[in-house]
């Protein structure tokens, strides 16, 4: 990563990459494992892993409970999460 400063400001995950690189230059271990959770938030940063994971866990039950009240004969409406109608 370079400076982190671009043409609108700070990158939004300039901190935590900071983090990670203030722990790796600091840290006495050569494998750097106890760097692993700056490492991990920096990522999370840039990707949304755990996110997305997250999302798509929260939409599996969600049509599972819809599946089931129809079933059921019950009105259960799936909220999406990405402004979609239906499922």
């Amino acid at each position: 990563m370079a400076s982190g400063i671009g043409f609108k400001g700070t990158n939004r995950c300039f901190p935590f990459w900071e983090d990670y690189q203030q722990c790796y230059f600091s840290s006495n271990d050569k494998t750097h494992s106890d760097c692993s959770p700056a490492r991990e938030d920096y990522l999370e940063c840039l990707h949304h892993f755990k996110e997305i994971a997250r999302v798509r866990a929260i939409q599996a039950v969600e049509r599972q409970n819809y599946a089931k009240s129809k079933a059921n004969g019950t009105d259960h409406k799936i909220i999406s999460l990405t402004g979609e109608k239906g499922a």
